[in-house]
């Protein structure tokens, strides 16, 4: 993006951009979720739509990189009918949130882990695994 309003004229990506959106969508689902939660955890009756129509909208904005990348096994097609289903149920929505989440993973967009795991009490692994 292109910020005019600047002296110095700064452009982002559009990869960058891409990554932000998903990551938005990825985090209003969560918060939806967290808002249905409540409510049922405060015995109050309340419903999946918002959680639904968010999980829609990011599934809508991954949809060609979800084809892409789980049309192999037919799990693309399950996770499309089971997200557009009519009755979707809360254990239906977390299996298509998780199936999701592992996708992103995979890409590396929502890995916090990245550093390799070794036996730190193995000097050797240890000195390999750093270079020296």
């Amino acid at each position: 993006m292109v910020d005019f309003n600047n002296e110095a004229t700064i452009g982002t990506p559009a990869a960058d951009v891409e990554r932000i959106s998903i990551l938005q969508r990825r985090y209003d689902l969560f918060e939806a979720y967290e808002t249905y939660k409540k409510g049922r955890l405060s015995n109050v009756r309340t419903t999946l739509s918002i959680t639904r129509a968010r999980l829609i909208s990011l599934f809508l904005e991954l949809q060609a990189a979800l084809e892409r990348r789980l049309s192999k096994d037919g799990e693309y097609k399950k996770l499309k009918d089971l997200i557009f289903s009519e009755n979707l149920e809360e254990d239906d929505l977390l299996e298509a949130i998780f199936t999701i989440n592992r996708e992103l993973d995979k890409i590396k967009l929502i890995t916090i882990d990245n550093q390799k795991v070794y036996d730190s009490t193995n000097v050797e692994e240890e000195n390999k695994e750093k270079g020296y």
